[in-house]
């Protein structure tokens, strides 16, 4: 399996799926298209999602505003709304913690804004 981020963990690289030992057991989510690398973890022993900067939860939430690869963003965007955590952090804006798969999953659907309001 590719590496998805140039960071270090033990003897290798981040890639997808990855356990990190931290959170009662963190995992790595590939979310490709801010940039190749670009990662969220998930600590589903706590409900908690971290999307980096794919994902921005600003007052709504949204895609990222740069992306190296749209499509591809697109994409990551709609898989990290397949855990399911009860909280989200994004990279950038107010966590989300009220009906975080509903949102995440219609924001993700929309066509052009990506976006639903939240907070």
């Amino acid at each position: 399996m590719r590496p998805c981020a140039d960071i270090r963990h033990g003897a290798g690289l981040l890639a997808d799926g990855d356990e990190i030992r931290f959170g009662s057991g963190a995992r790595v989510v590939h979310v490709p298209g801010h940039t190749p690398g670009s990662i969220g973890i998930h600590l589903p022993h706590h409900g908690v999602l971290f999307t980096g900067d794919c994902v921005a939860g600003a007052g709504q939430v949204m895609l990222g505003v740069f992306n190296i690869d749209r499509p591809q963003a697109v994409a990551s965007f709609r898989r990290l709304a397949a855990p399911e955590p009860a909280t989200v952090c994004f990279g950038h804006g107010d966590p989300l913690t009220v009906d975080t798969a509903a949102v995440l999953r219609a924001s993700a659907d929309r066509d052009s804004g990506l976006q639903v309001e939240h907070g």
